[in-house]
């Protein structure tokens, strides 16, 4: 039985394939990839030729058994996204569920990936961090997103597009997201930048930019273990005696505690 080769690819700059990279693109009997005229342009850089197959979100499913067979037939096969490593917020899980189940030999060639890059360049404490691909645009996935961006302590990575940038700033100003941010645009390029600072002060310095590029946000957790301790139900009691409405009050709250904005909305409804 052939294996099957997660091999991670340059994010933007092509002296970062490593020789082990190379190796394994000149070994493999096939190549499948999210966007065959990106993977012909590495191989040719490289001088390899190889047969390449599109391998991407739409049609994934479909190529379970063709990759199958191939690897049942003893030949070994590359799985590469278009930039970075495979499987990271880009397509390949399904296939690799697929094959650990059949018992198939499978190997990850290491290298470049935007998320490390970025959380290295943030400066914030990567004791922990969690990475949850892209910003949700809209409903409860996004609220809860921004919610936990309040609550949690945890350094976040995600991405958003150069078009998104600006709104989902200030979608996090508008909803009291006061952590520093990091923005990496267009990370090993040559035109890679990085930005520091609160959601204001990004939007101030994003705001009448035409943005490009690649986009990679590292979020600092939110700091609230040095935030006040307070009697939460004195609190409650003091500002519904102004009208403030329940929500507004759990979310004031919510910035100041170790409380979610959620958990103090349910005591609220009690009262």
């Amino acid at each position: 039985m052939g294996t099957l080769y997660i091999c991670a690819t340059p994010i933007g700059n092509l002296s970062d394939i490593s020789s082990r990279l190379t190796e394994t693109l000149e070994s493999v009997d096939c190549i499948y990839g999210e966007d065959t005229r990106r993977v012909i342009k590495l191989l040719n850089h490289l001088n390899i030729e190889k047969p390449v197959y599109s391998y991407f979100v739409g049609n994934e499913h479909n190529k379970l058994n063709e990759i199958k067979n191939i690897l049942d037939s003893g030949k070994d096969v590359a799985l590469l996204s278009d930039a970075g490593t495979p499987l990271i917020a880009d397509p390949g899980s399904e296939l690799v569920s697929y094959l650990v189940d059949n018992d198939v030999k499978i190997e990850s060639i290491p290298g470049p990936s935007s998320v490390i890059v970025a959380l290295t360049l943030s400066g914030f404490d990567l004791t922990s961090f969690r990475f949850i691909g892209f910003i949700p645009k809209a409903g409860k996935d996004r609220a809860r997103f921004i919610s936990d961006l309040l609550t949690t302590d945890t350094t976040t990575v995600c991405f958003t597009s150069p078009k998104r940038l600006l709104k989902d700033l200030e979608a996090f100003a508008s909803e009291g997201v006061l952590n520093n941010i990091v923005v990496c645009r267009e990370l090993t390029k040559k035109f890679e930048t990085v930005y520091r600072g609160t959601s204001k002060e990004l939007i101030n310095e994003f705001q009448d930019k035409d943005i490009k590029g690649e986009i990679t946000l590292v979020i600092e957790g939110s700091q609230k273990q040095n935030k006040l301790d307070i009697d939460v139900t004195s609190a409650i009691n003091n500002l519904l005696k102004y009208d403030i409405p329940k929500r507004e009050i759990a979310k004031t709250i919510a910035l100041i505690t170790d409380m979610s904005t959620n958990e103090i909305y349910n005591n609220i409804k009690d009262f």
